[in-house]
């Protein structure tokens, strides 16, 4: 069996508060780079040493806050245990898939630099998010999409920090929109 066909069980997933967010850190041993390391195409990309799976961010946490800001102090806070009971019960196991490339240029929130970037990024199959998403709206009443699973591997951007040279991406539709090359590893 390859690597990228086995079942990996990662850490816990880490909680973060602003606005609520949560995602999976990885190990480097976690995750299958294929041959993608010794392609000449990678020249001026940076390996992501941030390596992480991203269970709610962006769009959708802004959305969860929203819900939740609808309720009471008390009933916010009792679904907020709820939610994090449910994070930390969830096994968050992953199957490594395709690799692909992607390219984009935008405004990444300021619209006065319109910027280029590129990511090399794995997708994975997770099927627990989408457990987690089926309840975390019928908790909070709401129709939040499945956050899009995947690990981003290199990055290469024009930004002067080098920490915004994601591509953020939240869903499936999203990530079609990039025009996705997938990549033989």
């Amino acid at each position: 069996m390859t690597r990228n066909k086995a079942i990996i069980k990662p850490n816990k997933p880490i909680i973060i508060k602003a606005p609520l967010g949560c995602m999976i850190r990885l190990n480097k041993n976690q995750i299958d780079y294929g041959n993608l390391k010794s392609r000449k195409e990678l020249k001026g990309f940076r390996e992501q040493t941030n390596r992480h799976i991203t269970i709610v961010g962006g769009k959708p946490s802004i959305k969860i806050k929203e819900a939740l800001n609808k309720f009471s102090l008390a009933e916010r806070k009792k679904k907020l245990v709820e939610l994090k009971t449910l994070l930390k019960n969830l096994e968050w196991q992953y199957i490594q898939k395709e690799i692909y490339f992607i390219s984009e240029k935008s405004y990444f929130g300021n619209p006065k630099v319109l910027e280029h970037r590129k990511s090399y990024i794995r997708l994975i199959k997770m099927p627990n998010i989408d457990i987690f998403y089926r309840r975390l709206n019928a908790l909070l009443k709401t129709h939040i999409p499945t956050q899009f699973p995947h690990i981003t591997l290199f990055t290469k951007g024009e930004h002067p920090d080098r920490t915004y040279f994601g591509i953020p991406m939240n869903s499936k539709t999203a990530f079609k929109k990039f025009h996705p090359k997938k990549i033989k590893s």
